[in-house]
C-alpha cells in the first residue's frame, strides 16, 4: 500500500509529546514504536540480527521487519508519522522529516553543568546535528527536511511541523 509517511526525530531523546499533536493537526496517525518493537521481538531472524554488532537504525538487514511489523500494526493507515531517522533507512522512502534538536541541546547543557567546555558543546552540537541532517539528506531533498528552531515552545514546534506536512500533502 502506497502511504503518505512524515519521519520525526528528536534523537537521542524521545518522541516529545508536540510530535503526537502535530500528526493529529496534520491528519496523520501517529505510530508508536512500542507495538512495533513487539512485533519484531516474536520474529527469531529478526531477533538475530537485533543481537548482531550493527546497531539496529544501521542495519538495512532489518528493513522488511520494520516494514511487515509496521504492516501488522497500521494496516489500515494511509497517512501515518513515525518516530526515528532509522525509519528512513527502513522504509527507503517518506514524503519528509522533522528534525528537533531539544534533546541535543539539553545534553549541550548537561555538558556545560559537568565542567565541559563552550567550545566543546558546541562542536559537539554541530557535528551530531550535522549528522542528522546528512541523514536525512540522504533520503530526501532539503525541501522535504524541516528542521525546528531549537528555542521554541512544544505548541509553536508543533504548529510549524504541522504546516510543514500540509504543505507537502
Amino acid at each position: 500500500m502506497k502511504r503518505f509517511v512524515i519521519v520525526f526525530s528528536n534523537e537521542p531523546g524521545a518522541p516529545a509529546p508536540w510530535v503526537a499533536q502535530a500528526c493529529a493537526s496534520a491528519k496523520l496517525t501517529y505510530v508508536d514504536n512500542d507495538p512495533i518493537t513487539k512485533e519484531i521481538a516474536k520474529n527469531p531472524e529478526a531477533q538475530k540480527l537485533l543481537l548482531s554488532n550493527i546497531p539496529p537504525g544501521e542495519n538495512a538487514a532489518l528493513a522488511p521487519f520494520y516494514k511487515a511489523a509496521l504492516e501488522k500494526v497500521a494496516s489500515k493507515e494511509t497517512r501515518i508519522g513515525l518516530f526515528s531517522e532509522s525509519w528512513l533507512l527502513y522504509l527507503g522512502q517518506a514524503e519528509g522529516c522533522v528534525l528537533d534538536f531539544a534533546s541535543l541541546e539539553a545534553q549541550k547543557k548537561q555538558g556545560l553543568a559537568g565542567g565541559m567546555s563552550q567550545k566543546d558543546v558546541d562542536e559537539y552540537f554541530a557535528k551530531y546535528s550535522k549528522q542528522l541532517q546528512d541523514r536525512a539528506r540522504k533520503y530526501l531533498p532539503a525541501e522535504r527536511i524541516l528542521v525546528l528552531p531549537t528555542g521554541e515552545s512544544d505548541a509553536k514546534k508543533a504548529e510549524l511541523a504541522a504546516a510543514f506536512i500540509r504543505k507537502l500533502g
